[in-house]
């Protein structure tokens, strides 16, 4: 084979890290966006949300934590709750509410 200069070759925009594993999270039988899970020991699990923030839990802190963390990824996400088992397919979605600017109202002192 004959010498080449790598060096023209263009630099490629695409790239494919992993593989990776870990474990999707279900609450009442629906998936948690956002939400991943790595087992770390028998009774230990890895919660990462967003692939950017983690916190390692017992089993049994998890099973209180992460409801309320599928709730609050569903309201961030314009639903009203993360869905039951009851829940009809697509869940219904809550409008956005309308940003509000607050203004801080100082009292100024009285001129005599």
């Amino acid at each position: 084979m004959p010498d080449h200069d790598c060096s023209t070759l263009p630099e490629f925009q695409v790239s494919f890290p992993g593989p990776f594993t870990h474990h999707d999270v279900v609450v009442n039988g629906w998936r948690v966006p956002y939400l991943q899970a790595h087992v770390t020991a028998e009774d230990r699990v890895m919660l990462i949300i967003d692939r950017r923030l983690a916190t390692e839990l017992s089993v049994e802190e998890a099973e209180r934590v992460v409801p309320f963390v599928a709730d609050a990824i569903a309201v961030a996400m314009g639903y009203g709750a993360h869905p039951d088992k009851d829940t009809p397919r697509p869940p219904p979605r809550a409008p956005y509410p309308r940003p509000e600017r607050v203004m801080d109202v100082s009292l100024l002192p009285a001129d005599d």
